[in-house]
This record gives C-alpha cells, structure tokens and sequence, in this order.
C-alpha cells in the first residue's frame, strides 16, 4: 500500500510540474534529447527540470555445475526514474533518483524499516569553479567501478568484486573539487555521511568519513569518458584516470558497513576501507582495474540467541581487471577477471571466489540503447557455476 501511494504521490508531482511547463510553453522552453530525457526551462532560465529514465531487461540462465541442476528466469532488473535540474539559480542545482523494479527496491536487511525507493537526492551548490557542495544521500566516494552508472556498464552486471566491496550510498554531505594544472587534471571529493546506508536505522553518534583522488596526467576523457565503461566515444589520444580511495567507517553497525544485515549480538565494528583503480581508453580500446581492501576489528560473530547462526564484516583483499575493443563502430567484444580473497579472521566461513566473463555489445545509440550477452564462469568455494545473461537497455 505505501508503495502504491509513493508512485501516486510521484506520478502527480511529475504530471504537476510537465503540466505548469507545458502551459507556459510560449515563454518557456522544451527539449528531448535521446538519453537525457525531457528537459524544461523557465522564461528567465532560472529554473530548469529534466525528467528521464532507464529500463533494464535480463534473460539470465543458470548451470550449478557442482550439483548438476539448471534454471532460467526472466527479470526486470532495473526500471528507474530521473529527475535534475537548476533551482532558481544557476548555483544551485538538484538530483533526484527513484528505483521501481524488485532488484531496485529489495534489501538484504530485512530486519529494519526501509526506504529504498529513493536512491539519490541531493542538492548541490557550485561555490566555485574549483569547488561544488552536495548534501543529501547518493554514492560514496568508492571503488570506480560503483560511480559509473549501471546505465554506461561494458557488460550486463557489475563484477563480485564491486559486489562484496563496495561503499554503496549513504546519506550526508559531499565536497567535490576539480583543478587543471596545465592538460592535468586533479579531481576530489570527499563525503562525511552516517554510515548505515539507506536503510532506516538506529543512530549511535558515529560517521564515516570517505575520500576519493583522482590523477588524469593526459587530460579529461571525452565527454566524461572515465566514468563511462567502453571508448565509446573513440578517444584520439590516450587518456587515462588512477584514483585512490580511503575510508574509515566508525562504530558500524552492518556486515559491509552501509550494506549487508546487521551485525549479529548489537555488535558495532570500525571498518578500514582503502584501495586504488585505474581507466584508461583509446582509439576504441579500454581498460579498467580496481585493487581493494576491507578489514575491521570484528570477526566471526556468533548469535547468542541461536548458536548456529553466525554473521561477520566482510573483510579481505579484491581485485579486478576489465577491458574491451570495439571491432566495428557499434560492435564490442569484452572480458573480465575477478576474484575476492577472504581475510584470515573470517576466511573459514567467508569464501574464497574467481569470476569469468566473456560478452559482446550492440550499441544501437551509444549507452542509451544497447543490447550486451555475457557467460560468466563463477566460483564461490567449492561452488561451481555457469551464467548466461541477455539484457536490453533503454535510457530515455
């Protein structure tokens, strides 16, 4: 029932605003553009709105080769509504993001309230040109792999690496900075955020306190390429991009600090999170790497209420490389390789786990309209299996 009265609350506010713009069209004006959806603004150009969306399709079949059993389903992965604009100043500007589908919307903590409809809200105040102000709930400041978009992914899903290690959203205040040092280009951003994630939870005073740093030596990617997976814009000369990130998540309350169920007894654990990536692209080639740590002050956790339940913080060592070519201009071929190394206080009930992957992209209009398969060989433990995946993307 709240569900259905978020959407209806939604779809009014929508109808409302596209209604007051429309009406005005005389004085105002209206845009499409494909990908970025349909974009409004005032007379005086002070007040600007863009609505648009995405909608993922997935055909996903599934050979558990240990036990010899197979499956397939079809699933409606992500179906997403964006809304962005300026408010009332060119300064100020806003983002809002909701998530409607089952892959969107579920948590793994099922034990608390959620919210989780709404994915990103902020609002953002540009101080400077150096400098730019965000407060509000979106994406930490963490592995590359998580702050691009799963519309501009090179194959179906995102690797396990950035599954088990990532920061995920949070809810808090952003600082993002940007410097050009001749054709360098030093970008930051830095987030003091509460640590729990979206989920509705219960406050304990701690924060998290994350950064990201970023090194282009050749200069800025093409229309913000290295944040976008493939060289779809074709890069002339060679760019590239190696961050570093830190974060420390004090008095954590969940089993990957903002993601996960909590932590079993009330237990609450400082969580170290640190690592370092890299894309580079050109002339249609891309590359892209991630090296990740996690590690806490809390192992294996046991329910005092029921011995054989145990929990822990997902701790130990990631690594993934991902690269791609295009072999005609709207053809490409891409491979990946993960694999995630449990640390030593919870290696015995956390896994050891590798990923394969092999797929192949149809760009009908770049990210915005794309048709990807992949296989993927997975092993978690002594788990062995075979994935085949089929996805439709549309960004509108």
């Amino acid at each position: 029932m709240k569900f259905l009265i978020s959407i209806k609350l939604i779809t009014s506010f929508v109808l409302v605003i596209s209604t007051n713009c429309i009406a005005q069209v005389d004085k105002s004006s209206i845009k499409m553009e494909a990908g970025k959806g349909i974009q409004f603004t005032s007379a005086d150009s002070s007040f600007t709105i863009a609505i648009g969306g995405r909608i993922q399709s997935v055909f996903e079949a599934r050979r558990d080769i240990t036990n010899e059993t197979t499956g397939a389903d079809f699933l409606l992965r992500r179906c997403r509504l964006n809304i962005k604009g300026n408010a009332f100043n060119p300064k100020f500007s806003y983002r809002i993001q909701l998530g409607f589908a089952h892959g969107d919307i579920a948590s793994a903590n099922s034990s608390v309230q959620n919210n989780l409809i709404l994915r990103d809200a902020m609002l953002f105040y540009d101080a400077s040109k150096w400098l730019r102000i965000g407060f509000g709930q979106t994406k930490l400041p963490g592995n590359r792999q998580r702050q691009v978009s799963s519309a501009n992914l090179q194959l179906v899903e995102r690797s396990i690496s950035n599954n088990n290690f990532t920061l995920d959203r949070d809810k808090g205040v952003w600082l993002y900075t940007n410097f050009n040092i001749n054709k360098t280009v030093l970008k930051s951003t830095i987030a003091i955020s509460s640590g729990e994630g979206r989920i509705v939870s219960d406050k304990n005073g701690k924060l998290c306190y994350s950064a990201r740093v970023e090194f282009l030596p050749f200069g800025d990617f093409s229309k913000k390429g290295d944040y976008t997976e493939a060289d779809i814009e074709r890069e002339i000369k060679p760019k590239l991009s190696i961050a570093g990130v830190y974060s420390f998540n004090e008095a954590a309350t969940r089993t990957m600090g903002q993601l996960g169920d909590y932590l079993y007894n009330a237990e609450i654990a400082n969580i170290q999170y640190y690592g370092v990536d890299l894309m580079f692209k050109y002339k249609g080639f891309s590359i892209e790497s991630e090296l990740y740590n996690r590690n806490s002050n809390e192992g294996i956790i046991t329910n005092i209420n029921n011995t054989t339940q145990q929990n822990y913080i997902v701790a130990g060592n990631t690594f993934m490389i991902q690269s791609g070519y295009f072999i005609t201009r709207k053809n490409e071929i891409a491979a990946r390789y993960a694999q995630i190394t449990p640390e030593n206080s919870v290696a015995s009930i956390m896994n050891m786990q590798k990923e394969y992957v092999l797929g192949f992209s149809h760009y009908f209009n770049k990210h915005s309209l794309k048709l990807q398969s992949d296989l993927t060989y997975l092993e978690n433990g002594t788990n062995k299996n075979l994935i085949y995946r089929l996805s439709c993307v549309v960004t509108f």
